[in-house]
């Protein structure tokens, strides 16, 4: 399993390069790298939260599931309509949070105490990201807020994240590694300077989706319903089709409304609306199912 996750780092890498070295390439290249890697891994790794929650779950247990996980979306789309620089900062930290948590899937073991680490480990990343391709991130965000830090800033926020991150990891049981090293020499670097949707698409597939979606393999995989990639594959579907499809609909819709900006904000919105419920699943089979 370890070498299929670096095989795929590898790959994101190699795409991130191929936009510094090609920094005119077209932007529908942007678009077609985004989705298939939102396609493949992105919203699948989250198809399966009914199974991590109970792998033997009943259609009486997955019909109150699906009860519970649209009313947290329904909420949090309340929130968006009502207050949306107040679900934008939830979503941030909500994000980093769970971001976080991937660094250290191989470690195992993850608990309450850490949850610190996970929040500056993933918002040290995330600010890279976003900080990196500046204006394109103010361009989303000027429908909700009007952002203006200039790089001196940016640049002083993004090394207190790393040297908070680092810090608070030194004094928890989780060690610092090769994998951790070549992170912040070779991954950090290239996530600022590529474009936004470069940057998060390969850090969310490669370093976070993928990751997240073989400890859930290695979880299920004991039980003979999902014990080969086939059967776990099969699993993935019906609810990465229903997201994937509920999410092109109202994109759909929304181009005759919105223009590109708006567009990019509605997409991520709708982002965060499925990940809700999924970030509070996941932490829970992290810390109590999941034990490398």
């Amino acid at each position: 399993m370890a070498r299929i996750e670096y095989l795929f780092k590898a790959l994101g890498l190699g795409i991130t390069l191929l936009f510094l070295l090609f920094p005119n390439l077209p932007q529908e290249i942007q678009f077609l790298i985004f989705s298939v890697i939102l396609l493949l891994v992105g919203i699948p790794h989250g198809g399966i939260d009914h199974l991590i929650h109970n792998p033997e779950i009943r259609p009486k247990g997955l019909f109150h599931f699906i009860l519970r996980y649209l009313l947290l979306m329904l909420g949090y789309g309340l929130l968006w309509w009502l207050l949306p620089l107040a679900a934008l900062i939830a979503f941030l930290g909500l994000s980093a949070y769970h971001f976080g948590q991937s660094h250290f899937l191989e470690q195992g073991k993850l608990q309450n105490k850490e949850g610190w680490l996970y929040l500056l480990k993933g918002a040290f990343f995330l600010a890279v990201i976003l900080f990196g391709d500046w204006k394109m991130t103010q361009e989303i965000l000027s429908s909700i807020v009007n952002l203006q830090i200039d790089e001196d800033l940016r640049l002083a926020i993004v090394g207190i994240l790393m040297v908070s991150s680092l810090v608070v990891q030194g004094f928890t049981e989780k060690t610092f590694g090769l994998g951790d090293g070549l992170d912040y020499l070779v991954l950090v670097p290239m996530l600022y300077f590529s474009p936004l949707l470069i940057s998060f698409s390969v850090y969310f597939g490669f370093w976070h989706s993928l990751p997240s979606m073989l400890a859930e393999y290695s979880y299920l995989q004991k039980l003979p319903a999902f014990n080969s990639p086939l059967k776990f594959g099969r699993q993935l579907l019906p609810f990465s089709a229903i997201s994937l499809l509920g999410i092109g609909a109202i994109f759909y819709f929304g181009m005759e409304f919105l223009d590109s900006n708006q567009l990019y904000l509605l997409f991520f919105v709708m982002i965060s609306l499925i990940s809700l419920p999924h970030i509070l699943y996941m932490d829970t089979f992290l810390k109590e199912k999941f034990q490398n």
